[in-house]
């Protein structure tokens, strides 16, 4: 019989957001950087890289929104557990 082994993920700070941008920022290097050898033998890869360059740039745009909109939701979280100590704390006193 074999032993269930834990599937080890790759994860940067244990946060998806922050390994897909750091892995969207690895392969558009690589990119930029075919491209820059490519273009060494004359090939037009300006396409190729601006693409990439694109992608990287909407993708991290996307990772920002989220994250303000996490912090956003947690603020919400908080002030509402704030909300519902002192309903009780009211409460308590009224009695």
């Amino acid at each position: 019989m074999s032993e269930g082994k834990k599937r080890r993920r790759f994860r940067i700070n244990d946060d998806t957001m922050t390994t897909i941008v750091v892995s969207s920022l690895l392969f558009c290097v690589a990119v930029v950087v075919a491209g820059m050898v490519l273009a060494y033998f004359g090939v037009d890869v300006s396409t190729i890289v601006g693409n990439a360059l694109t992608v990287f740039g909407t993708e991290l745009g996307i990772c920002g929104v989220m994250t303000i909109f996490n912090r956003w939701a947690d603020r919400q979280d908080k002030e509402a557990e704030k909300r519902q100590e002192s309903r009780l704390r009211r409460e308590e006193s009224e009695k």
